[in-house]
């Protein structure tokens, strides 16, 4: 039998220009947002279950303990800089546009409960764990590539004790345990590893028969002309390689053993929680604004971050896709 891929598609031509909703419709979109959230939490949440308010999330200035002083020096000042301006861009422990609102959003498809495991991979510092975890009560692991972020995470999550574990993984050689976890979640985690094979392949092993897997990841959508620009971003985050095209990673997922259910081209909604994110930096700005040559260099370099990457997602360079896959009884 053939499978059925739903394709929810950006507005058609003609409309508001990508990133740049007409006026009300980001409000609009918001108040449906937060309804659509409380209805399937509601579903989804088990009765004996209460959300929990998550703990603050520690300012990365109160952080890091005396032995992580060696390695945040040898990462660079600039690196921990950028992190601060992204915590202030996104809320303390997020990685990107919509924070917490955006992140339930994307966990509400998973049937998720306190009798569930969930393992998460990809960009967060902790925001996006905690946020499950106190709405929906399941346990999780979270896999973390960057040695120093995982220890401001676990440094972070201490208040949820063992219901998240922060753990260590290796993008280039990715492996998780075995057959385990009811469900799992993706937030970009190919941008350490462009390569999605191996990826996916550890996903489909380390869930459990019938386990659904929901991944948000940055795709080519057109191959284009070698432009400065391009290049500039793949920098500015890190990237060692281009993002994979869509067919690729789509391919790699069936490989795996994935059923793909729904593929949504999230391009617009990212590129709007991009635009509401500086809008809100810059009104901030004017009561704290950066202090120092080194917090000055690191807001720049990430507001250029965001901004290429606002404008390669807006051009049709880059798409930012949502799939909603589960795990066949059967895998290759």
């Amino acid at each position: 039998m053939s499978e059925l891929i739903i394709e929810v598609a950006p507005p058609e031509p003609g409309g508001p220009a990508a990133g740049e909703p007409a006026r009300g419709s980001l409000a609009r979109l918001k108040a449906r947002a937060k309804r659509f959230r409380a209805a399937l939490v509601a579903a989804w949440q088990e009765p004996e279950h209460e959300p929990m308010a998550p703990p603050r999330l520690a300012a990365r200035e109160d952080l890091p303990p005396p032995e992580m002083a060696a390695e945040a020096e040898a990462q660079g000042g600039l690196f921990m800089a950028r992190a601060d301006w992204a915590d202030r861009l996104w809320d303390a422990g997020f990685c990107g546009p919509g924070g917490a609102q955006e992140v339930l959003r994307l966990s509400s498809l998973l049937p998720l409960s306190p009798a569930t495991t969930l393992l998460i991979a990809g960009q967060d510092s902790g925001g996006a764990a905690a946020a499950i975890a106190a709405q929906r009560g399941c346990w999780i692991a979270f896999h973390q590539h960057d040695a120093l972020t995982a220890q401001f995470m676990t440094s972070r999550l201490s208040g949820f004790g063992k219901r998240i574990a922060v753990q260590p993984w290796d993008p280039a050689r990715p492996g998780f345990r075995a057959n385990f976890h009811h469900h799992a979640l993706g937030l970009e985690p190919l941008l350490s590893n462009a390569r999605p094979e191996a990826f996916c392949q550890a996903m489909g092993h380390a869930l459990k028969s019938g386990g659904q897997f929901v991944l948000v990841e940055v795709v080519q959508a057109v191959a284009g002309a070698p432009d400065p620009a391009f290049e500039r971003w793949l920098a500015l985050e890190g990237r060692e390689q281009p993002p994979p095209p869509r067919p690729q990673l789509e391919a790699a997922l069936q490989k795996a053993g994935f059923q793909i259910h729904v593929a949504e081209d999230a391009s617009q909604r990212h590129c709007a929680g991009i635009v509401e994110g500086f809008a809100r930096l810059v009104t901030g700005l004017r009561a704290n604004r950066p202090k120092g040559a080194e917090s000055v260099n690191a807001l720049l370099a990430e507001s250029e971050a965001w901004l290429l990457r606002h404008r390669l997602l807006a051009s049709g360079r880059l798409a930012l896709l949502r799939w909603h896959a589960s795990r066949r009884t059967s895998v290759r």
